[in-house]
């Protein structure tokens, strides 16, 4: 790969005189919004609602990891490139680690043909991957891009693809709602140190996944704008025993409620089945047709969903979702994530 400069440097552009390249600083999303929403409107369509400072301003929160923004400016000032990720802190079988979900990721239509250079969106790009290596010593990077963006960065950016991701998915007018004995589920605004026994024993027997405490949890679940999410949690004899995040209202699939995150003891059929339960009942009351949801297809939730009548149906129905990434971490490998990675819609902006 071309060496690049440091996160600290401006570079120029090789593809645009009076183009130069930077990471983000402080006041930048004043800047980005206009082209985020200009660029997103035209993939989206009439549906699409303009993203607002407050949620950028959640989205990327440093909350201790720092932020991973590579920023192309034209000569006026505008931002006509986007390379970015959300950093979230792992727990891993070798150890805590970072893996950086690159996110809204972006050329301004004025500034494509360069694409094909391949131009702005890898110019932007390098130095980020360079400072996610070199500077955070991230262990891995990943998202879900569209087919253009997974060819370009395949052949310059080191893309490789894990799996295509299947949804699991059933009918909303199927399944109990009622709880099983001895289990109370309830709708909550805060988590408190409470949940972290909880989420404890989550970790317990998993080899790879983000760090499900409740301060990670508050963030990307009680404190988005806009509060898409119920979060629900499950006790026993007074004790958190599992948690819930749902989106009931969400378009992946037409129709759908969404299964954003389940935090529960692996082999605690009883809370799992709880935590189900309230789900298609709330899937039921908005009024939804299909409750679905993603788990890693090794995990034993995704054997927990399928024995509950869940159909393993293909992204591509709609649009394929394409997992890819690249490591850095010197004892991971793809192989091993195909494995051990332990993750669900609520790890992605999808949901």
């Amino acid at each position: 790969m071309t060496e690049q400069p440091s996160r600290a440097a401006t570079i120029e552009s090789t593809s645009f005189p009076g183009v130069v390249i930077r990471p983000y600083a402080p006041g930048d999303e004043v800047r980005i919004l206009p082209t985020f929403n200009l660029v997103f409107r035209e993939v989206c369509g009439p549906t699409y609602v303009d993203r607002e400072l407050s949620f950028w301003h959640w989205e990327f929160s440093d909350r201790g990891l720092g932020r991973r923004i590579s920023l192309a400016f034209a000569p006026d000032g505008t931002v006509v490139a986007q390379y970015a990720g959300v950093p979230l802190a792992m727990r891993t079988a070798f150890g805590p680690a970072t893996f950086v979900h690159i996110v809204d990721s972006m050329v301004h239509p004025q500034w494509r043909a360069g694409l094909k250079r391949p131009g702005l969106f890898v110019e932007t790009a390098l130095p980020w991957f360079r400072a996610c290596d070199e500077d955070y010593h991230d262990a891995v990077l990943f998202g879900y891009p569209v087919p253009t963006a997974e060819r370009i960065g395949q052949r310059y950016l080191g893309y490789a693809r894990l799996r295509v991701v299947d949804y699991l998915c059933r009918a909303v007018n199927e399944g109990s709602i009622d709880l099983p004995p001895g289990i109370a589920v309830e709708q909550v605004t805060k988590l408190g140190p409470e949940f972290d026994a909880c989420a404890a024993r989550f970790h317990a027997d998993k080899a790879c996944t983000t760090e499900r405490d409740a301060r990670y949890l508050s963030w990307r679940y009680l404190e988005v704008p806009g509060r898409p999410y119920e979060v629900f949690v499950a006790r026993r004899d007074g004790k958190v025993v599992g948690l819930l995040a749902l989106r009931p209202e969400h378009e992946l699939v037409p129709g759908g409620a969404c299964i954003a995150d389940l935090v529960t003891e692996t082999g605690d059929i009883e809370v799992k089945d709880a935590l189900l339960a309230t789900a298609t009942r709330r899937a039921r009351e908005a009024g939804r047709t299909t409750l679905m949801g993603v788990f890693a297809d090794p995990s034993a939730e995704h054997a927990w969903l399928r024995a509950r009548g869940f159909a393993v149906v293909p992204s591509a129905q709609w649009l394929e979702r394409r997992l890819t990434h690249r490591i850095y971490h010197p004892k991971m490998t793809t192989e091993w994530l195909a494995e051990h990675w332990w993750y669900t819609l609520g790890d992605s902006d999808l949901v």
